[in-house]
């Protein structure tokens, strides 16, 4: 039975979300193709959601990204404007109708951004099999959590960016193209630049004190190569593979305790938020923590 997905379309929300292929952990289908396709259709979704991609890191069977939801609605003309140039004008969208009214409020939803997202994926990629699939390719359902503006975020970015490290595939992750990461180090310019620029700078400058995007990726780098050199005690999110992904893959709401509060006092019984208990993450001198999923309530 599907549970309601937790959203907070009540105010602007980071979002990690992921999502991995039927089959095993050893079926590995994704090659060079597969990623620059998924990259090239992530690249062409962007463009007529208002949600902002930060960060993506394609891997040879799952995928994860760093997204912003903001809480305003689009203008229809907006609106309009983005539909129209998505499908090359072949379809036609007015201000005044009522389609344009639906897509106002999809423009800024993450579920339909990474429904569509997925679907013409798993099109391009059932009809370019030597032998011609059908069907689904995910395993199930994207997952996603919710992460708190600041600290949260910024370690779940580097948690993303470091993927291929971790999986063996480079000693570093700037080596890696498939991720925001190895392009921005590798062509210069960081693939969502205007978004970290209207987005991730303000927060960050507001934290850290960084000016540019220069600073951030300099940071990044120091980041990086700090998890992989550090030691489990100073980490705080430890270095095992399944630790972390513990962490970051099956936490729901991930942030202070306040936020981690209020999120799910909007969203569970609230007796059930009195009993659950969050994770810490110990060792940090910043510590954040992580609510585990659990059922939700419409």
């Amino acid at each position: 039975m599907r549970t309601a997905r937790l959203k907070t379309d009540y105010q602007p929300t980071w979002y990690h979300c992921f999502n991995r292929i039927a089959g095993t952990r050893r079926d590995l289908p994704f090659g060079t193709v597969e990623k620059e396709q998924f990259v090239r259709i992530l690249h062409r979704i962007s463009k007529l959601y208002t949600v902002e991609v930060m960060a993506y890191q394609v891997m040879s069977n799952h995928f994860h990204l760093l997204l912003y939801a903001p809480d305003q609605v689009p203008e229809p003309e907006e609106v309009c404007r983005r539909y129209n140039a998505f499908y090359q004008h072949k379809r036609g969208m007015e201000p005044d109708s009522d389609a344009c009214r639906t897509w106002q409020m999809r423009c800024r939803d993450i579920s339909w951004f990474m429904r569509h997202l997925q679907q013409l994926f798993t099109g391009w990629y059932n009809r370019t099999r030597p032998v011609r699939r059908r069907g689904s390719l995910w395993a199930d359902r994207f997952k996603h959590s919710l992460l708190e503006s600041g600290t949260a975020v910024w370690r779940c970015w580097n948690y993303i960016e470091n993927n291929p490290v971790r999986a063996d595939m480079v000693k570093n992750a700037a080596d890696y193209r498939f991720c925001s990461h190895g392009v921005w180090h590798q062509t210069g310019r960081h693939p969502f630049s205007r978004n970290l620029v209207r987005t991730a700078l303000p927060m960050l400058q507001g934290m850290f004190g960084w000016k540019t995007l220069t600073e951030i990726r300099q940071q990044m780098d120091q980041a990086l190569i700090w998890k992989q050199e550090d030691d489990e005690a100073k980490t705080g999110f430890v270095l095992s593979v399944q630790r972390r992904v513990r962490y970051w893959s099956d936490g729901l709401v991930i942030g202070s305790k306040l936020y981690l509060i209020e999120v799910m006092s909007r969203q569970a019984d609230a007796e059930a938020v009195k009993r659950h208990r969050p994770t810490c993450s110990q060792g940090s001198a910043d510590p954040i923590y992580v609510w585990r999923r659990l059922r939700a309530t419409a």
